[in-house]
This record gives C-alpha cells, sequence and structure tokens, in this order.
C-alpha cells in the first residue's frame, strides 16, 4: 500500500471553498484518521458507505493505440465534487475520501516509451501489470470492508484489477463462496480490436 497517497482534513479543506451561510459537501465527507493500523482495520473503523479513489494514469489508454489525458480528471472531479452545496438529496457524510494512487515514476518511464513500436508497446504493457497490482490491493481492502468504490480517472485498463479486487473482496469477506462475479463493462465505443495487450485477453466482447 505504499503508492496510495491517503488523504488528511487539511487536504480536504484546500479543495473546499466554503461560503458563508452554506454548507458544502467538502465540509461534511470523512477522511481516514492516523493510525499505524493496515488500510482494511482503518477502513473498518469507518463508518462510511462510500470510498472515492482517485487513479491518475492513462498509460493503459496510450498503450491501447487512444488519446492520453485521462490522468487528469482526478483532482477537478474532486475539486468539483467537494464543492457541490450540501442538500436533502445528498451532504456527503456517508462519502471517505480515502487520496488517490501515486503512478508518477510509471508514468515518467512512460513518457520515455514510444507507443508506436512493438518494444515500446511490450515496455507500456508492463506498466500496466504494474498499475494492476497497485489498483487491486487497495480496491480489494474497499471492498473487503464492506465499503463501495468510487474510482474516478485511469482507463479501461483499470477494470480488470478493478473487478478482480471486487471479486476477491467479496469472497474474503464471505458475501461470495465463488471467485468469480457478473459484472456489465460499458465502453463508449462500439469497435472490436485484435486481441492483444494483457488488458483485453481479458474481455470477451458482447454487444447488448
Amino acid at each position: 500500500m505504499s503508492h496510495l497517497v491517503v488523504y488528511s482534513q487539511e487536504d480536504i479543506n484546500q479543495e473546499t471553498r466554503t461560503r458563508k451561510n452554506e454548507t458544502k459537501v467538502g465540509e461534511n465527507v470523512q477522511v481516514l484518521k492516523k493510525s499505524d493500523a493496515t488500510l482494511l482495520e482503518r477502513l473498518n473503523q469507518c463508518n462510511a458507505e462510500y470510498v472515492l479513489l482517485g487513479l491518475p494514469e492513462d498509460i493503459g489508454i496510450r498503450a491501447n493505440g487512444g488519446r492520453g489525458g485521462a490522468y487528469s480528471a482526478w483532482k477537478p472531479a474532486l475539486f468539483s465534487l467537494l464543492n457541490v452545496q450540501s442538500n436533502c438529496f445528498g451532504d456527503g457524510s456517508n462519502i471517505l475520501v480515502l487520496g488517490h494512487i501515486n503512478f508518477d515514476d510509471l508514468m515518467l518511464a512512460a513518457d520515455g516509451i514510444n507507443f508506436k513500436t512493438d518494444k515500446g508497446l511490450s515496455k507500456a504493457r508492463e506498466l500496466v501489470e504494474q498499475i494492476d497490482e497497485r489498483v487491486f490491493e487497495v480496491v480489494k481492502a474497499i471492498i473487503q470492508s464492506g465499503k463501495e468504490a468510487i474510482i474516478v480517472g485511469g482507463g479501461h485498463n483499470n477494470a480488470y484489477p478493478n473487478i478482480k479486487a471486487a471479486a476477491t473482496g467479496l469472497q474474503l469477506s464471505g458475501v461470495i463462496k465463488t471467485e468469480n462475479i457478473n459484472c456489465i463493462n460499458c465502453d463508449a465505443h462500439s469497435d472490436f480490436r485484435v486481441m492483444e495487450g494483457k488488458s483485453q485477453r481479458q474481455w470477451i466482447p458482447i454487444c447488448l
């Protein structure tokens, strides 16, 4: 879990624009208390129903021939959420803002890759496997604690570790007995591509 950047109350306060006579969601959200306990233990001590997590990376997208930029989605999405006015439909008190996973080292390594070559794609896919490992461990703990994960940022390559973590977390918590879960993986594009690369080998495309 060394790559998980856990947010403090001060971090949330810096992103929340308070105004007199109104309450923002950011004033009600929860953060993890500082502790030497494991991530799972700390999550179990929190009564929030939802856990917000950022994945600021776009290596998988670029490795799949897509356009980069998804790494930048997390910060503005968090800012917008924290500064929504609290209301009767949602005041933010049932949300834990966990933080984000640090991919700076992998993003830096990706900057030196030529994604148009076979050698470059091979290196990129090795980085995607490292992304998978970091995402899996954090999301598994969230699901095992009985909470629902809301994940912002990254690309479709993150779907695999997220779903794998959900299945493992549910099994470890005793909610399910099998390692398999049903899911619908929605994509904005109706294209079919050659079955190549780690993330694409995980899926059987189905048209609904």
